[in-house]
């Protein structure tokens, strides 16, 4: 268990709603609902879900809790705002040990395929910022946008090396190592999502 005090210095709680997975999950559907109305996209985020694990800002972070304590409590306001309508979400750089315990939530395939699978999420997955300590460690200078997106991102949030990262990624679709079709889907998912929102017509 957890002293009051201890969960106010949890690294996300002034970042977060701050309450239990039953009212975060309703306030989240409420929001969802009531942005959407008007026409303002949300995205969910950090998923899996974060707990009271350190900044991914500054180090690499590995998230111990068990698959039990995702299902019973992280996941259910994310499962909340999808069944809302909530168009995105975005994954964590928290290396979660009961789902993939060799990468970050942002590169690894599995913790993407419980978010597609298991809660039924078929809306745009981004990362959160690569150029987080999180992802330049582990990647140990390299850029991760290739291995980010053959995760299952749709989207790849970088504020490093913008030229450097859409090298990668361009050298990526061209040798073969990302694949048209998969990049296909991403497109498409991201025109549904400017379409509904009526960006484009």
């Amino acid at each position: 268990t957890f002293s009051n005090s201890d969960v106010l210095s949890d690294f996300i709680y002034a970042r977060s709603f701050g309450k239990n997975a039953e009212s975060t999950s309703e306030f989240v559907k409420v929001s969802v609902k009531a942005y959407g109305s008007e026409k303002v996209s949300c995205v969910l985020k950090h998923f899996p879900g974060y707990g009271n694990n350190g900044d991914t800002h500054k180090k690499i972070v590995y998230d111990s809790r068990s698959l039990d304590t995702f299902e019973k409590s992280d996941f259910l306001p994310f499962i909340a705002g999808i069944n809302a309508g909530a168009p995105c979400v975005m994954v964590s750089h928290n290396i979660v040990k009961n789902m993939d315990a060799a990468y970050p939530a942002s590169l690894s395939s599995k913790v993407h395929k419980i978010l597609r699978q298991k809660l039924g999420f078929d809306g745009v997955i981004m990362t959160d910022d690569l150029s987080m300590g999180a992802v330049t460690k582990y990647e140990q200078g390299k850029s991760a946008c290739v291995d980010a997106f053959n995760a299952g991102n749709d989207i790849i949030l970088t504020g490093g090396n913008v030229p450097e990262n859409f090298n990668a990624v361009y050298s990526a679709v061209k040798s073969g190592k990302i694949s048209e079709k998969r990049l296909d889907e991403s497109v498409k998912r991201i025109l549904i999502w400017k379409y509904e929102m009526g960006i484009i017509q």
